[in-house]
């Protein structure tokens, strides 16, 4: 609602040029597709056109006509966009789309990403500024500027857009056949959530009744050692306060929550202290969670030196271990956060959640800041951390294609309730329940056929002071019947590992 009246704002002297910076980057993907089926009507309404900038693929490929691929001040490609999805001519071009994590593609697999980062701006390389981070470069890319000239109808700055043109058409990955995808085998259980409830007092004018928050309500479910969690659902739905709760951040209003056969909610100030050093958490704001005044030193070390005794020897040598764990030189750990890209302040973030070697690390929103390539090394270097340390996560997130790639299993989360629990390639094959498959259908493609002329859900998520009566989903629902409007549904085994809260599932 917010992004709509800045949108009012905008047009409020009929512009004939709109110019869009990320407007959907903090949105969700249903209130995400609401906002760009609404540009493009204003658009066509008013002959208006739009600058949009966005570091999402799949909006560009949904939304622009042409698209402008810049890098380091620099154009380095433009081209209508059904051309540059179906045969980038710039090495940079194809590194970010294969970067994209699809739908389609296999969990198996690697993401592909560009090796090395966005130089900075205050000391560029010579000749093409993409050149050392490009396979392709020669020792004319190393010393001359290519000009951007016009090839085959677009404009392109590389001296071997010629050559490369012929071979780089982006591969498609078929999707997996049922025999072909990993069912995550249930192992001991490291987290349990028996019928939890987080609701917050809310007050109202003077003597009027104190209402209730409801943000999470009576949920359970259970995360398995080694395997990651993802969790969905629009803002609003809980997804944040649940993984607050896991790790006591904030406290059961009921139920428990039980970590390794501890329940959680009953232990000591002291007992909870020492058991959070198997609990960590990696934040959304590279930026804004780390400390500008710390070094990285100081930042990587201080859940060391607040749970184990070091020795100031011991303690860099430990940074210096877990800076090069996670990519980064150990050269780095006397500098501040402000000298890193977004990427390299993440890859702190990880370093300083895995210093204590946890079981658990919570995960929210971890990558949802970074563009397509750094976003590709982030997951990259997660999931091979896990398999190294044997680390179990919960992935929350609002881009679908991230979690399906990462995720052995996804919960879905609709206003304070758990609506659908499945292993992940099933939940985007064939979801069970209406709210699934609408978040499925709002997740933007990099594929400008696949453009969309509607918005698979409609209006705003209620308000968890005050949810609707039975499924909470109902208002939305287009299956929606009087016993839905009545009854509240159970999160109930639906097929093998998969449960659904729907009285009348897909």
């Amino acid at each position: 609602m917010l992004q709509r009246a800045m949108i009012a704002m905008a047009l409020s002297c009929n512009p004939e040029l709109l110019i869009v910076d990320e407007p959907t980057t903090a949105l969700d993907v249903t209130i995400q597709a609401q906002i760009l089926l609404l540009l493009q009507e204003l658009k066509e309404e008013l002959d208006m056109s739009i600058l949009l900038i966005t570091h999402d693929l799949g909006i560009a490929a949904e939304i622009a006509d042409r698209i402008v691929v810049m890098y380091a001040g620099k154009v380095l490609e433009q081209a209508d966009t059904a051309s540059l999805f179906e045969a980038p001519f710039h090495p940079y071009t194809k590194g970010l789309l294969q970067s994209v994590a699809t739908l389609d593609r296999n969990q198996d697999t690697e993401l592909y990403s560009i090796k090395g980062t966005i130089p900075s701006l205050t000391n560029l390389p010579s000749g093409c500024l993409f050149h050392p981070r490009c396979s392709h470069a020669t020792e004319l890319c190393k010393t001359d500027v290519p000009p951007l000239i016009d090839n085959n109808n677009r404009e392109v700055a590389c001296w071997h857009a010629e050559e490369l043109s012929k071979e780089t058409h982006i591969k498609k990955i078929d999707l997996p056949t049922a025999a072909e995808q990993t069912i995550v085998t249930p192992t001991d259980t490291l987290f349990e959530l028996a019928n939890v409830s987080k609701h917050y007092p809310v007050k109202g004018p003077i003597f009027s009744r104190t209402r209730v928050l409801r943000a999470v309500d009576n949920i359970s479910f259970s995360i398995q050692k080694g395997e990651t969690f993802g969790l969905v659902g629009e803002s609003g739905s809980g997804k944040s306060t649940l993984g607050r709760i896991l790790l006591q951040l904030e406290l059961v209003t009921a139920g428990k929550a039980i970590f390794n056969g501890q329940d959680l909610t009953s232990l000591s100030a002291s007992r909870l202290r020492s058991t959070r050093q198997n609990m960590q958490m990696i934040f959304q704001d590279p930026y804004g969670s780390l400390d500008p005044r710390w070094t990285v030193e100081q930042i990587i070390s201080e859940p060391l030196r607040t749970h184990q005794k070091y020795t100031k020897t011991q303690l860099q040598q430990r940074v210096a271990e877990l800076l090069t764990a996670v990519g980064l030189d150990p050269a780095y750990a006397s500098r501040h956060p402000h000298e890193f890209s977004g990427g390299q302040r993440q890859r702190i973030g990880i370093a300083r959640a895995i210093a204590l070697e946890p079981a658990f690390i919570l995960a929210d929103e971890a990558v949802s800041a970074l563009d397509v390539s750094v976003q590709a090394q982030i997951v990259n270097l997660l999931k091979e951390l896990q398999k190294k340390l044997g680390l179990t996560y919960l992935f929350i997130a609002h881009g679908l294609n991230v979690v399906r790639y990462i995720s052995d299993r996804i919960g879905v989360m609709y206003l304070g309730n758990m609506v659908e629990i499945s292993p992940s390639e099933e939940l985007f094959q064939n979801p069970a329940h209406p709210y699934t498959k609408a978040l499925i259908a709002s997740n933007p493609k990099p594929d400008p056929k696949a453009k969309r002329s509607y918005v698979s859900i409609e209006g705003e998520i209620p308000s968890p002071i005050n949810p609707p009566s039975g499924c909470r989903f109902h208002t939305r629902c287009p299956f929606a019947t009087d016993t839905c409007r009545k009854e509240q549904p159970n999160l109930v085994p639906y097929k093998e590992n998969r449960y659904v809260a729907c009285h009348y599932p897909l």
